[in-house]
């Protein structure tokens, strides 16, 4: 039930966001919040940009029946994978999976994307560097990783 009602809130935001904006993530967080990750192609997401779309796509989640709280903010640097096109764009670039089956006794993998198709990606593991192919069924959380240093 909570899935089917996230999803079908994630399409109502989805067809009032602007051109060139993407939904990267919508998520429940704590009580009646719903938390949604955006980005945009043609400048930064910031705090103009978060109010613009709160008042986008408020009307349309209170049409839909929605009365909770929204939070609308960038993706950030260590920014979500959640659908194969985004594997597909960050090839090249480290990344964390999390899988709900595990995959040669794992569920926890770090390592560079290095092709991403349409059932499955490969990463090539940060120790040892050998590859794995992980199916995105199978994906319960995967974002890019940063490596910030000073």
């Amino acid at each position: 039930m909570e899935t089917a009602k996230l999803e079908r809130l994630a399409q109502v935001v989805e067809e009032v966001l602007p051109a060139g904006t993407e939904l990267v993530e919508a998520r429940f967080g704590g009580g009646p919040l719903l938390t949604l990750l955006v980005d945009r192609e043609d400048g930064p997401v910031d705090h103009e940009f978060c109010a613009q779309v709160t008042s986008l796509v408020s009307p349309a989640l209170e049409a839909e029946g929605y009365a909770g709280m929204i939070e609308v903010s960038s993706p950030g640097i260590e920014r979500p994978l959640t659908k194969p096109e985004h594997f597909r764009r960050f090839a090249g670039r480290e990344a964390k999976v999390k899988l709900g089956e595990p995959v040669d006794g794992r569920r926890n993998f770090t390592g560079v994307i290095e092709r991403a198709g349409e059932e499955s990606f490969v990463l090539r593991l940060s120790e040892g560097g050998e590859r794995v192919e992980l199916p995105y069924r199978s994906v319960t959380r995967a974002h890019l990783k940063e490596d910030i240093r000073l």
